[in-house]
């Protein structure tokens, strides 16, 4: 995919610099909330980086944390490497070019230890992938007969079950009680629910995200661990006009937790 036009935005308050394509796939709310979302952990993984939006954010608001990013379009990769350069992350977050859909995966799992180059690539297959404390994903979710041009659809668009290859490869990247984030259209809750429970991912968390309180959700924020049974927990709603939600842009954060619940570490994947 060639990116013909680019724009270069103060992004998240002003705080950073993200240079993304002017049309099509560009960085909206979604990519704040999410971010806004993820707990503080050592070692994260975002499935999908596009232009790098999110991981901007994680590496402003987790100092200590280990971030990589895969994406199956170089042209999007170049976009998140030069914007970690930009933002002065370039030495905390690798990035791989590789398709989360594939049914082998490609991500090893001591990618990490590569941190010092954003340039980074993966072909080869590991026999254990589990080696991520968190993942963090914003999949594509659109209909694929939308009005979007051939381009925007291959980049946006995608068939009403990607959940399951995208949540599958999140499980088999994550540690034991390691987490998932991720954000998702409210119509299709049902569907990621039953990806979630397929793939072991269990003690869900769920915040609707309402444009307005008299207004349907059309969002959902949803945390998820790996191996773990715990009912499912539904949070009151973040309202977009709100207080609340206008502090996301500026630090504010949003947590997907089961009150009074306190988290072990994840676990380790054994050699």
């Amino acid at each position: 995919m060639t990116i013909e036009a680019l724009t270069r935005d103060r992004w998240y308050d002003g705080n950073l610099w993200l240079t993304q394509p002017a049309t099509g796939f560009r960085a909206t709310s979604d990519a704040v909330m999410l971010a806004a979302s993820v707990p503080d952990a050592a070692d994260i993984l975002e499935l999908g980086v596009g232009a790098g939006a999110v991981l901007m954010i994680l590496a402003r608001r987790l100092m200590s944390a280990r971030l990589t990013g895969v994406d199956h379009d170089p042209a999007m990769l170049d976009l998140a490497r030069l914007n970690a350069k930009e933002n002065g992350f370039a030495d905390r977050i690798t990035l791989i070019e590789a398709d989360v859909t594939a049914p082998d995966f490609p991500i090893q799992g001591d990618s990490k230890s590569s941190a010092s180059s954003t340039s980074s690539t993966s072909s080869t297959s590991s026999a254990s992938l589990a080696s991520w404390d968190h993942v963090v994903m914003n999949p594509p979710f659109n209909d694929p007969l939308s009005s979007l041009s051939p381009g925007q659809q291959r980049r946006q668009s995608m068939a009403s079950d990607y959940t399951l290859p995208w949540i599958g490869c999140a499980a088999r990247a994550l540690n034991r009680r390691g987490g998932l984030t991720m954000i998702g259209r409210a119509d299709q809750l049902d569907q990621i629910l039953a990806a979630l429970a397929a793939h072991d991912m269990g003690e869900t968390v769920i915040r609707p995200v309402h444009s307005r309180a008299d207004r349907p959700a059309h969002r959902v924020l949803i945390r998820a661990r790996k191996g773990m049974s715990g009912a499912l927990t539904l949070l009151p709603p973040l309202i977009m006009d709100s207080a609340e939600y206008a502090d996301l842009a500026h630090g504010g954060v949003v947590a997907l937790v089961q009150p009074g619940r306190k988290y072990a570490a994840p676990q380790k994947a054994k050699p």
